[in-house]
């Protein structure tokens, strides 16, 4: 996508685009999708979400971009977020580890994120159990900030145990998603949306 924005322009130009300069670029496939426009349901859906407080796209044209991400080698050319926009360019670190941690270990994620936190970094990570999950309480605990970012559409929440826990985080931080709404939990999802993790903290810690 970003390889098709660099050489016709602005989404607008894209769909302004014939399907024949467009298989030049794409697969037939996803040249004949996006010659015959965007799909009227899934433009409303976006619409009807995007009218929750909150919420909002993000994408590589907008000054809220964040500039880290851009340096990355397959940025997402758009971002679903949910809560705090101004932290997608915060100073940064990533706390990530085991799905099954100890009960030491979440209290050791905890005490680093709440300190880093303290320290003016906001705390990046994927809100999945174990020590994503305690990295996130631990800045909130602390007064701090934090960024889930998540392998699933925005108006699901996986895993399920985290509910309370998401509803924080949007309340006092920041929760994005490249994928479309309604995306389930699909394992192939996880491992992709670990270089966002990466691409927008400063450090990671493990």
């Amino acid at each position: 996508m970003c390889q098709l924005l660099a050489a016709l322009g602005s989404p607008e130009q894209i769909y302004a685009t014939s399907r024949q300069r467009l298989r030049d670029y794409l697969p037939e496939a996803v040249a004949n999708a996006i010659a015959a426009g965007p799909n009227a349901d899934i433009t409303d859906q976006i619409q009807s979400w995007l009218q929750q407080e909150g919420n909002a796209l993000v994408t590589l044209a907008d000054a809220a971009y964040p500039r880290l991400l851009l340096d990355i080698s397959n940025p997402p050319p758009l971002l679903y977020a949910k809560g705090e926009l101004s932290l997608l360019n915060a100073p940064s670190l990533a706390i990530v580890g085991s799905r099954s941690a100890s009960a030491q270990g979440e209290k050791n994620a905890e005490q680093f994120a709440g300190a880093l936190s303290q320290s003016g970094f906001c705390i990046v990570s994927g809100m999945a159990l174990g020590i994503d999950a305690a990295a996130h309480r631990g800045a909130l605990q602390a007064g701090g900030s934090t960024i889930a970012v998540v392998g699933t559409g925005l108006d699901i929440v996986y895993p399920a145990r985290n509910r309370q826990l998401a509803h924080q985080i949007a309340s006092q931080g920041l929760i994005i998603s490249e994928f479309a709404l309604g995306t389930p939990s699909i394992a192939k999802n996880f491992p992709r949306r670990n270089r966002i993790i990466s691409g927008l903290s400063q450090g990671c810690l493990v």
